[in-house]
């Protein structure tokens, strides 16, 4: 079993490398993560929670079981925090967790293809590109808000392989909209590594690690990989209920939540294991594994005001910035202007000086020369000149 989630891994996970230790969990989604803030829907410890106990990190679970990316993308009659909701939940709490401990998983987008496909129209393509622009901008608005760099998001499982859509007409359909948001995320992901320094996003795979399931229970030590255990075994047999993959007609087990954590442990280079389920099932008595309970509300639109406050601010800096540097520019020009001025003036002094000395010189050397004239005893005495007429 291990080795095929180890392979697995490589695949799905290669980027995961968590240097530090993992001290918080924090999660966004929908039913697969909902540990009781709207329901909880599997027999066992959810896959965080699984986490939380390997890693002893504090879980913090956000989700709401039916949650979409963003309520404004559809027309709902009951109110279920979206993702964008839960955000501004993470922030009233004022937790002020540290970034370089703090690891932020979001999965969400089963709720955003049901939605899609109930609406008439053929845009169905830019419709799940859309949920994928959803995912991303919410994934930068958690990291300039909470300053946080390292991520995990996952993918749609496989619709098709789940009891409900067994003999559904439209499994097809729901099978090619699963791949095509895990392509449009699985490139998103990509992009974003990319492009914003610093940030370690990776894409758990779960379509893939749930497709190896189903085809080799066995291998994964699980009994029944097509029946919904609720609906064929809850009161009726003695299996293992974590034999099953299936909960109930799309929800997993506990034991399957369980290999997602597996998964993600041996992709970390933290050295940690997962306990046995017996001492996991007490260590999430304590509210630190299990995830406190919120209270759905809807946003405010306080993330986008602080984003909006954060980039005006980011603007004033940089015009500050412009400023000081034209004023160093221009005290710069000032002061080479000056330079030049004071090089200027001490040439033309040290040229006069040369050429006074020079004058002077020539002056004491006319002086010398007349002196000695007149020194000389064979030249006659100098006589005014006498008015000639006078002597006629």
């Amino acid at each position: 079993m291990r080795s095929l989630i180890t392979t697995f891994l490589f695949i799905s996970l290669c980027q995961l490398s968590l240097g530090q230790t993992i001290k918080n969990i924090v999660v966004f989604g929908d039913s697969y993560s909902d540990t009781g803030n709207h329901q909880k829907l599997t027999n066992g410890p959810l896959w965080s929670q699984n986490l939380a106990t390997s890693w002893d990190a504090s879980l913090y679970s956000f989700a709401f079981s039916g949650a979409v990316c963003s309520n404004r993308m559809y027309s709902t009659k009951q109110f279920i925090p979206s993702i964008e909701d839960q955000i501004e939940m993470y922030y009233n709490q004022s937790l002020q967790l540290n970034p370089e401990e703090t690891i932020t998983i979001f999965w969400v987008g089963v709720n955003d293809i049901y939605h899609i496909y109930e609406q008439d129209d053929d845009d169905k393509g830019s419709k799940l590109k859309k949920v994928v622009d959803c995912i991303s901008t919410n994934i930068r608005t958690v990291r300039r808000i909470f300053s946080t760099n390292r991520y995990i998001v996952f993918g749609i499982p496989p619709l098709e392989k789940m009891p409900y859509f067994t003999d559904k007409p439209d499994k097809e359909i729901k099978e090619n909209a699963a791949n095509m948001l895990n392509e449009y995320l699985s490139n998103e992901v990509q992009k974003l590594n990319k492009h914003i320094e610093h940030l370690k996003l990776d894409f758990m795979d779960i379509h893939r690690l749930l497709d190896d399931i189903v085809a080799q229970p066995d291998s994964f030590e699980l009994k029944n990989a097509v029946d919904p255990y609720w609906d064929v075994c809850q009161g009726q047999c003695m299996d293992d209920v974590n034999s099953y993959v299936w909960w109930d007609k799309v929800h997993l087990t506990g034991g399957v939540h369980r290999l997602i954590a597996e998964s993600i442990l041996q992709s970390s280079n933290e050295g940690a294991h997962l306990p046995e389920i017996e001492q996991v099932n007490k260590m999430i008595e304590q509210t630190k594994y299990r995830s406190p309970q919120y209270q759905p509300k809807a946003q405010t639109g306080l993330m986008q005001k602080l984003i909006e406050k954060m980039q005006k601010e980011k603007e004033t800096t940089k015009e500050q910035e412009k400023e000081l540097e034209q004023d160093v520019q221009e005290n710069s020009s000032n002061l080479s202007y000056y330079v030049y001025f004071g090089i200027s003036a001490t040439v033309i002094v040290c040229i006069g000086f040369i050429l006074f000395n020079k004058k002077s010189s020539n002056r004491a050397s006319q002086l010398a020369s007349l002196s000695n004239l007149l020194k000389k005893d064979d030249r006659g005495r100098f006589v005014p000149l006498r008015n000639m007429d006078s002597d006629v």
